[in-house]
């Protein structure tokens, strides 16, 4: 869920904005479905991470070129400034996907959700920090409501809380910088997926030498989702920047909380994870936070129309 550099939103809201950022929301709260199905194959997190680097940088590379996005992809490595900050954000990008596959694998998809909620408040209070950005009374009404649920998870020693939060401060740090530094969504995602592609093919190469690589050895449908980890991960991000780019940020700032949502129902659905009293009042909590914020940010849009 990177932040691509955004043109001025028209003023009005087209639909067709909408479906493109619901599109893209549905597909990332779906995810744990596919990384599921990869270790339930019996692909362990590493290997699954290395061949998601792998086939999403030879995907980006092709999008890039077929989307006439070339010259943005040379400008952006040509400048060492943004070579760096990219790396930097690789590096995050990394250990969010490490975290959210390692969760997924361990029955704890509920952690992935409750990070990917608590992510815009604790973006808003690193844009306080860092940015200077005002926050209002009422915002700090919800970051403080939040804080109640996380700590809640914390002083029960509730082990889900560290991936939750692992997962929000480096997607939060990773926004942060794309913020500050605006690239292209999709060209953003080639240059970081090729930073890290020399260690991912080393280890797939290490893995097959050594004979116990999925790659080659396992079975077809195994085979077939291991190439799919490219598209799982490159046509989320295809339609979120297209409405990115017709939508109000207020607008994508909402539609944002139905990925979580939805992995929240896979958790507790589909995957009978435990959700125990301290969940449902740590949830509580978060989920008031953000209609606070979020209602709030809304009105704030509203009269800057």
């Amino acid at each position: 869920m990177s932040e691509p550099a955004a043109p001025a939103p028209s003023p009005r809201t087209p639909w067709g904005g909408i479906a493109f950022g619901l599109g893209g929301y549905f597909l990332w709260g779906i995810s744990p479905i596919y990384f599921k199905a990869v270790g339930q194959a019996g692909v362990p997190t590493l290997e699954l991470t290395a061949h998601r680097i792998l086939w999403s940088c030879l995907l980006c590379l092709g999008l890039v070129l077929m989307l006439g996005k070339w010259a943005e992809w040379r400008r952006v490595l040509a400048d060492r400034g943004l070579r760096r900050v990219l790396a930097g954000t690789a590096v995050f990008l990394l250990i969010n996907w490490l975290t959210f596959v390692w969760a997924i694998d361990r029955n704890q998809v509920m952690a992935c959700s409750l990070g990917y909620y608590i992510n815009p408040l604790f973006a808003v209070f690193l844009g306080w920090l860092v940015q200077k950005e005002r926050v209002s009374p009422v915002q700090w009404a919800a970051f403080a409501l939040a804080g109640i649920g996380v700590a809640a998870l914390l002083l029960q020693a509730e082990s889900g809380i560290y991936l939750s939060l692992i997962i929000a401060v480096t997607w939060g740090f990773y926004g942060l910088l794309r913020k500050r530094h605006p690239v292209d969504s999709l060209v953003g995602l080639t240059v970081e997926t090729m930073v890290l592609l020399p260690v991912a093919l080393g280890y797939l190469v290490w893995l097959g030498m050594a004979g116990v690589g999925a790659f080659g050895v396992a079975g077809e449908s195994t085979h077939v989702l291991l190439l799919l980890a490219g598209p799982v991960t490159a046509a989320p991000l295809v339609l979120f920047a297209a409405g990115w780019r017709r939508l109000r940020m207020a607008t994508m700032s909402l539609l944002q909380y139905l990925s979580p949502s939805l992995q929240f129902l896979l958790a507790v659905l589909l995957w009978n994870e435990a959700f125990t009293g301290l969940h449902a009042f740590a949830f509580a909590c978060i989920w008031g936070a953000l209609i606070v914020y979020s209602w709030n940010s809304w009105l704030a849009a509203r009269r800057g129309a």
